[in-house]
């Protein structure tokens, strides 16, 4: 799945890709064998991605993961953090492209101060979250913010995107956003 949704959205060589919740690397590998692909230099390839991980176990999983593609430069890719707390450290980047699978986590579960955090980032972003918001919402909220115009979001999402309550507004904030939702 991480190969096939990378080569969906990575076209050029030169597109920069952030996965906002890279697990132990699975997106980041294709993504880097995407760009390789594509012609992009072995040397560029870390310049052009970018992972997020909080838990540390699973960030340098990741990170050793690529170190089998792009040997050393891997060391500069996966940031050990907080979603929510990196994106807005980094001043709201924006990349070409967004891969990945978010976290499936009730509302309940997710730990503060990460749910304060993604709840405020939906609040930044004009949608109103409740008690009911499974924590994938706001990942995929803060995913389409840090995009580019013309920029491609590939996420693995669950079905009840399309039926529960709490995420029509996120329904509305994709179809205001993209020309094209499959």
């Amino acid at each position: 799945i991480a190969a096939w949704l990378c080569q969906w959205a990575i076209r050029t060589p030169a597109d920069t890709i952030l996965e906002p919740s890279c697990g132990d690397g699975a997106f980041l590998e294709a993504a880097a064998s995407r760009l390789l692909s594509l012609g992009s230099r072995l040397e560029a390839v870390a310049s052009q991605l970018t992972g997020v991980e909080i838990a540390a176990a699973e960030a340098q999983a990741a990170t050793e993961r690529l170190r089998l593609q792009i040997r050393d430069q891997a060391d500069n890719v996966v940031h050990h953090s907080d979603f929510f707390a990196w994106w807005t450290a980094s001043g709201k980047p924006q990349f070409d492209v967004i891969v990945g699978n978010p976290p499936f986590i009730r509302y309940q579960a997710f730990p503060e101060p990460h749910r304060t955090l993604a709840m405020a980032m939906m609040g930044d972003q004009g949608l109103t979250p409740n008690r009911l918001t499974n924590i994938w919402v706001p990942f995929v909220v803060g995913a389409t913010a840090s995009l580019r115009p013309g920029g491609r979001l590939a996420l693995v999402l669950p079905a009840e995107i399309l039926q529960v309550t709490y995420a029509a507004q996120l329904r509305s904030f994709l179809t205001d956003r993209f020309a094209r939702i499959d």
